[in-house]
């Protein structure tokens, strides 16, 4: 009987940890974060910069759902790949580039 009642917080505490996996995964995988001498050659799309939505939870989160709408602007932008000038835990700013496959 009470194997019953200890299994049921520890299943509760496992779905947590495996739904907050899903945070980690790469949700652009098309989208190349480089840096600026590699992509010399490649059109220029723009610059992004976003900042910290503080109806999170965490710090953590927060920053990386800043980042992730930098990414999602650049992927709306036809971009390829992503170079960072700028990631604190309050804003973050990329230039956006579209390069030609080889």
């Amino acid at each position: 009987m009470v194997m019953k009642y200890t299994l049921a917080p520890v299943m509760f505490v496992a779905l947590i940890a495996l739904s907050g996996c899903a945070q980690f995964r790469n949700v652009y995988p098309q989208l190349n974060e480089t840096q600026a001498s590699l992509v010399a050659d490649c059109q220029r799309l723009g610059v992004i910069a976003e900042t910290a939505n503080a109806d999170h939870l965490s710090a953590y989160m927060a920053r990386r759902s800043m980042e992730n709408r930098v990414r999602e602007r650049a992927m709306q932008l036809g971009a390829t790949h992503i170079v960072w000038l700028h990631r604190t835990d309050t804003s973050a700013t990329a230039q956006a580039f579209r390069c030609e496959a080889d």
